[in-house]
């Protein structure tokens, strides 16, 4: 396998940001550091464009989800002068782009990603289009061949993350302070988009059951999304004002999750679950459901023990007694922080899913891209990055 640089485009359509784009900026960035070429494409009012510019990134700008033919040709001619040879659709839209812009261009393979475990609507795209399927987790890779995706597109590639050290006493005190609470005030936290997938009507339910027990706490929600005003309502009709806060869009969601005494994370739909895997390898203790992805992240590949406190979907009650456990139960708390770690470490790290997307691109390209005396030799990612582990004192 050649080791010469690589020339990839990454394309994203979304204007918000998710789980997805998180892996899109960890995988770009990955690839940058090693010494590959990358060129963003990306829409001009999304929060990864914003992203990207101020790093000072190189990116081209589309104006919507849905490409004209004058965008098609222009981003086709601007991605053939700079030499491209992958073209990486990260989402379902921008799979539609990967397979037009590449069309009947010779040695430029086509990468899309899937990282939901949503039906797949049509599998035409996908056979007919891209070259590989990159899936975050084998929940999403069965979902593309339960939906006709021909099976030798497909691989597995873990997501993965890259983060900062903490420190959770400074943590807790900036955000305990945020929200006007003492620091030894139990705070747990949520983080997703305020979608109907994500299951935090549920978690508004299961706080109700706490406050009438009399439990102390206060609930962070991270993210934003169309179900703001109606979950903001139903916080009010539970008078739950003070014990739950929809807190917004966090630009580093990582450090409330370090601040906390839990991550609670009620989802119905899960490709994956990056806060799930941040909070592991925070040894920050977990209450989640097992769905999709999710159940490879909650449970030991060898032994297939929790790794936290796994509950089912939309039960309240059992969610609240999770918590209620979690928060009492010190010594389940450190085995599983300590298993979920060990094992986050092994299989969600970034350089892991940066050298499973460098291995995907050289076996997905036509030809392996030519070594010249002008190509540069790539290091390997322990090379380049220090991947020591992030440390949270408990």
């Amino acid at each position: 396998m050649s080791s010469a640089a690589l020339k990839i485009a990454i394309i994203s359509t979304p204007k918000s940001w998710g789980g997805g784009e998180q892996l899109a900026w960890t995988v770009g960035n990955g690839l940058a550091a090693l010494g590959h070429s990358v060129v963003w494409v990306t829409r001009r009012e999304s929060v990864l464009h914003q992203r990207l510019t101020t790093a000072g990134h190189d990116c081209l700008t589309i104006c919507g989800k849905y490409p004209s033919i004058l965008e098609l040709v222009s981003i086709r001619k601007s991605l053939c002068e700079k030499g491209i040879q992958t073209i990486y659709g990260n989402d379902s839209q921008a799979i539609n782009w990967t397979g037009l812009i590449g069309a009947g261009l010779r040695g430029v393979s086509k990468i899309g990603v899937k990282h939901t475990i949503f039906p797949i609507k049509s599998s035409l795209k996908y056979n007919w289009f891209l070259d590989r399927v990159l899936c975050v987790s084998n929940a999403a890779r069965q979902v593309c061949i339960h939906g006709g995706i021909r099976r030798e597109l497909t691989r597995t590639v873990y997501g993965g993350l890259d983060l900062s050290t903490y420190i959770r006493e400074k943590e807790r005190l900036q955000i305990a302070a945020s929200l006007g609470i003492s620091p030894q005030t139990p705070l747990y936290v949520a983080v997703g988009s305020l979608l109907q997938c994500k299951g935090l009507d549920t978690l508004i339910d299961a706080a109700a059951i706490l406050r009438a027990k009399s439990y102390p706490f206060v609930i962070a929600i991270c993210g934003d999304g169309v179900l703001r005003e109606t979950l903001q309502s139903q916080i009010d009709h539970h008078r739950l004002g003070d014990s739950v806060r929809l807190v917004g869009f966090q630009q580093d969601p990582y450090r409330w999750i370090a601040a906390s005494d839990g991550l609670l994370h009620p989802s119905r739909s899960e490709g994956l679950s990056l806060v799930t895997i941040a909070a592991q390898l925070l040894k920050i203790p977990v209450v989640a459901t097992e769905v999709g992805g999710l159940r490879e992240v909650m449970y030991s590949p060898e032994t297939g023990q929790p790794l936290g406190w796994v509950v089912p979907t939309d039960s309240p009650t059992q969610l609240a007694k999770a918590i209620c456990l979690m928060q009492s139960d010190r010594a389940n708390d450190s085995e599983y922080v300590l298993q979920a770690r060990y094992w986050a470490q092994r299989r969600f790290l970034a350089s892991q899913m940066v050298d499973g997307v460098v291995r995907l691109i050289r076996d997905s390209s036509r030809q392996d891209p030519p070594s010249t005396s002008t190509s540069r030799s790539i290091k390997s990612w322990s090379e380049v990055f220090t991947t020591a582990s992030p440390a949270v004192g408990r």
